[in-house]
């Protein structure tokens, strides 16, 4: 299999196991709470990040990147919160279309400039066409979801 369709079925599972993981920490966070969720779900992480470390041969820590893992973790902790949350109150489908919605959203400005060294990919009318699709999918679905 080509890189690029690896790359594709690589994100195509992640987004797959985001909603499984999304629901899980749900499900967890009824039981310990959302604070206890994420430290329980982040030390497991942090665990099997270690392993994989230690059986890996890996790049030493550059520290002109320790700010960046910072505001990452911060981020992913934000992001599990939200999604635990979220989840738990409303449901899987409208939590995870409204994710896809704001990726596609965050994606088109980041692409458009080009944010941490990636390509850049400008915004034009097909790509604001196929936006405005997308919202309008997704306002049927949260209108049918009431």
């Amino acid at each position: 299999m080509k890189a690029n369709g690896l790359s594709l079925l690589l994100a195509l599972s992640a987004g797959m196991l985001g909603v499984v993981q999304g629901i899980i920490n749900a499900y967890i966070g009824k039981f310990l709470g959302q604070y206890g969720m994420i430290i329980g779900v982040s030390a497991v992480q942090i665990l099997v990040a270690s392993l994989v470390v230690w059986r890996v041969k890996s790049a030493p820590l550059e520290l002109s990147m320790i700010p960046w893992i910072i505001v990452a973790g911060m981020l992913g902790v934000g992001i599990m919160f939200g999604v635990s949350y979220a989840t738990g109150a409303v449901g899987a489908l409208p939590v995870f279309v409204l994710i896809i919605a704001g990726q596609i959203i965050a994606s088109a400005i980041i692409d458009h400039f080009g944010f941490m060294g990636l390509p850049r990919n400008s915004f034009n009318l097909s790509k604001l066409g196929s936006i405005l699709i997308i919202a309008a999918g997704v306002w049927c679905l949260m209108k049918s979801s009431n």
